[in-house]
């Protein structure tokens, strides 16, 4: 008998402890299931955007610096070098203005448009015919029947001086000008021609040239920086940054430069610098289409600025501020 009662009380010992094993079973089973209900639940649970997408592989990238200015954009892609522009545009005031289209020599004529009614209508000029020249170079007016220019010659891609004194009914080819005239050399972007000889250009590629009155000149470089000389070009300023500038012309009172690709302006932007080495100011944004690399021209003369962007020319008549 008392066998039996100490079997009993050890079969009733272990059952208990069988009972505990599986309670203890079962509640871990629950906390398990309970973390995983959890870790699916957060996984899919809406997060703060910093508006920035992330790839696979990187982390978020924050919405700000530590100075609290905007983070750049991961996908901001910078704006191309300028190119030596296709077209010239050279103004003598509000009605009056000659243009081109410019290319590699001896393949392109030399031929020039002249307007006297604000670019409603243009008359073409054949200089090759005459001279011999190929490919404008540089673009000058001096008054509604007179105009020059530097061109390549036909015969050997060397630059010439030819000039119209008739409206552009005929052209002569007058060599002892050269030496006096300002110009910068396709396929010599290191080098500036001035009156007196070629002098090196503050940077390896030139892609405009502007020339103001007495010795001042500027140049535009492709990287968008301008320098400036005020002793024909024996020394240069320091570089002046332009946002994306890739044409600039001389005022009365300074330079205009325009700018394709800049900041804000779906268009052309158009910027003044004035006679000191101040920052460029921004005065206008012209159109809303982006012009093609190498078909955008500036001018100004007599208070009048003209820009021949893409398919549209536009003039202003006051500084720039607004354009027709």
């Amino acid at each position: 008998m008392a066998r039996t009662v100490k079997k009993a009380r050890v079969d009733a010992t272990a059952t208990g402890r069988r009972r505990l094993a599986v309670a203890g079973l079962i509640a871990f089973l629950c906390v398990d299931v309970f973390l995983v209900g959890w870790a699916a639940r957060a996984s899919h649970a809406p997060r703060e955007d910093s508006g920035v997408p992330t790839r696979p592989g990187s982390t978020t990238a924050p919405s700000a610096t530590d100075s609290g200015r905007p983070a750049p954009s991961a996908t901001a892609t910078p704006v191309a070098d300028a190119v030596a522009p296709a077209r010239l545009l050279a103004v003598l005031d509000d009605s009056t203005a000659w243009r081109a289209t410019t290319g590699p020599c001896p393949a392109t004529a030399a031929a020039a448009e002249l307007t006297t009614d604000g670019g409603a209508t243009w008359k073409r000029s054949d200089a090759s015919a005459p001279t011999g020249a190929s490919s404008l170079v540089r673009l000058t007016v001096q008054s509604g029947q007179q105009a020059s220019a530097v061109a390549l010659s036909g015969h050997d891609c060397t630059p010439e001086f030819i000039r119209t004194y008739v409206a552009g009914d005929s052209w002569a080819d007058y060599p002892d000008q050269l030496a006096s005239a300002w110009y910068a050399e396709p396929g010599r972007g290191g080098t500036v021609h001035r009156p007196g000889g070629d002098v090196p250009a503050p940077c390896p590629a030139v892609v405009g040239l502007a020339v103001g009155s007495g010795s001042n000149a500027a140049v535009l470089c492709a990287g968008h920086e301008v320098y400036r000389t005020s002793d024909n070009g024996e020394n240069w300023g320091e570089a002046q940054p332009v946002s994306a500038a890739v044409a600039i012309a001389a005022t009365d009172s300074g330079y205009v430069v325009a700018s394709v690709g800049a900041p804000g302006c779906a268009g052309t932007a158009v910027a003044t610098l004035d006679p000191g080495a101040g920052p460029p100011t921004t005065i206008a944004c012209v159109g809303t289409a982006r012009p093609a690399p190498g078909t955008t021209a500036i001018g100004a003369g007599s208070g009048s600025e003209w820009l021949w962007a893409g398919d549209a020319l536009a003039r202003s008549t006051d500084g720039g501020k607004t354009w027709r």
